[in-house]
């Protein structure tokens, strides 16, 4: 058993890739209890500890003398993005993304929504959208939203929507205009974001 400390990017799926494990192991291990507790398993803090378990060697018997195929699961973690305008879902929008190094491209569905299968440690990306006259690029940190309970993720969480308060938040949504984080407004803003 080893002690892991989270770092900015990290999620259980890229940690769980180092050590060549599948992530549902490490996170549902016994000593990750009350990370479970308070973190969701792809957004996690800077400085949290993950508790590591060994790895568990599996033998496979097999006949001598000839070929045999075995398939390694758990390899890729599927990357989700919504795209729209305000509240307008960029439906049917062509795309072209990057993340690190695996190209895909398609068009989003009538709800803007796209999906691709990426590397557990992938880091970083870039998307493209929208015809190719008017082509617009988005940078892509992948794992560096902090969780929804601390300041920093509220803050990015906001800005990635296009808010500049949470008051502005709380009343497009016509909730209690405070400017606090109150379950009411935590609960909305993790809706829209997502996570």
């Amino acid at each position: 058993m080893s002690r892991y400390t989270v770092q900015q990017g990290d999620c259980v799926e890229s940690i769980a890739a180092q050590f060549g494990l599948p992530w549902e192991q490490v996170w549902n291990h016994p000593d990750n209890v009350e990370l479970r507790k308070h973190r969701d398993p792809n957004v996690l803090l800077p400085g949290d500890f993950l508790s590591i378990p060994e790895r568990i060697l599996r033998w496979e018997s097999c006949v001598t003398d000839r070929e045999h195929s075995f398939v390694l699961k758990g390899r890729s973690s599927k990357l989700v993005l919504v795209l729209k305008d305000f509240d307008k879902p960029r439906a049917s929008e062509k795309y072209v993304l990057s993340v690190d190094g695996l190209l895909v491209s398609g068009t989003t569905d009538q709800n803007g929504r796209l999906e691709a299968l990426i590397e557990p440690g992938a880091r970083t990306g870039r998307l493209l959208v929208g015809p190719s006259s008017a082509l617009e690029e988005y940078t892509l940190q992948l794992g560096h939203i902090d969780p929804i309970q601390e300041v920093t993720g509220i803050e990015a969480r906001l800005r990635n929507l296009g808010y500049r308060s949470l008051a502005e938040f709380q009343k497009k949504y016509r909730l209690d205009v405070t400017g606090q984080p109150d379950e009411p407004t935590l609960k909305k803003l993790r809706d829209e974001y997502g996570c």
